[in-house]
């Protein structure tokens, strides 16, 4: 059973009572105090004590944001659902700020900034309306990123890597750091091509591209090198747990990229079959902006592999030449 989904059983089984909001610690072994509750109109209720003193907090779509000092001196930061058709959604919502919070390595009185904060970035999710559930193409695309994002670890550190990680802002490459970028592409295998969205995605102007595809087949979940969408975000979030500032960069970039926690990435069940990488060098097979007439822009094209291999490179020295 998902998070979400026992959540949702927590709920159902919780009576509401007719004259006053009824509550239920959620998870004594959990670092933070969260309650989930009831209130007189049955609607549900998440309530986060801490010895913080939250600041007042405009409401978010379709949720109450309260705050209130409790008579044993401690605060109380609750969250109201307020229409039921939205159920799910604050099931999704609240499992991501106690998931989130659980390791966060931060002591008791700091860890209201770090629920605040996924606060403030499921604001920016639900500004841009409800969050649709990403299709096959995009969570391989999102895989293939945080595959990379690993592998930069080992090159750049790990607070750099996840700087250096900037498609979910729509930059011309996925990763950009100051002496080289990397765009990262996925395929299925076999597969004979790869898109390239623009001109400006294989554009070399002040530092050198490379071009990495790895090839993500699917597989049974018991494989040993099988992986999801929801198990490679854990994976990541586990190696980062001690760096506080590159956790949370991790965590707004994975809402920009459309992703929040969900049971539907449970599947597909993938496992990386190879990375291949190539050196985007002169007379390397691509459109860039001054092959274009005045007036055009924003090219699409398809890009065969196989003309690329003259430029492919060995993957664990793809960034040594440029980063020693």
């Amino acid at each position: 059973m998902t998070m979400a989904n026992k959540l949702d059983a927590r709920w159902d089984t919780l009576k509401a009572d007719a004259l006053t909001a009824v509550f239920q610690l959620f998870d004594a072994d959990h670092p933070l105090d969260f309650y989930i509750g009831k209130d007189t109109d049955k609607q549900r209720l998440l309530l986060l004590v801490t010895p913080e003193e939250p600041p007042a907090i405009r409401d978010m779509r379709a949720i109450r944001i309260r705050t209130f000092k409790r008579d044993d001196g401690k605060w109380s930061l609750l969250l109201t659902l307020d229409s039921i058709t939205l159920t799910p959604m604050f099931s999704l919502l609240c499992d991501d700020l106690i998931d989130s919070s659980r390791n966060t390595g931060l002591p008791a009185d700091k860890s209201l900034s770090f629920v605040l904060k996924r606060l403030s970035n499921w604001r920016r999710l639900l500004e841009r309306g409800l969050p649709d559930l990403l299709s096959e193409n995009e969570i391989r695309g999102i895989c293939g990123e945080l595959l990379f994002l690993q592998n930069l670890f080992d090159h750049l550190g790990k607070s750099e890597a996840v700087k250096a990680w900037v498609g979910p802002k729509k930059a011309d490459q996925d990763f950009q750091a100051p002496v080289a970028a990397w765009e990262v592409k996925t395929i299925r295998p076999g597969a004979p091509r790869i898109t390239i969205s623009s001109e400006s995605q294989l554009q070399v102007t002040t530092r050198a591209i490379y071009l990495a595809v790895f090839e993500l087949a699917d597989c049974m979940a018991g494989d040993a090198h099988a992986f999801t969408l929801n198990a490679l975000v854990d994976r990541v979030r586990a190696s980062l747990a001690a760096d506080h500032d590159a956790s949370e960069l991790f965590e707004e970039n994975l809402v920009m990229a459309g992703y929040v926690s969900r049971p539907e990435y449970d599947a597909p069940t993938l496992v990386e079959r190879s990375l291949t990488v190539f050196a985007v060098n002169t007379g390397f097979p691509c459109i860039t902006r001054e092959m274009l007439a005045p007036g055009i822009s924003h090219v699409g094209y398809d890009l065969l592999l196989s003309a690329c291999g003259n430029f492919r490179i060995a993957p664990e020295t793809f960034t040594k030449a440029e980063l020693d």
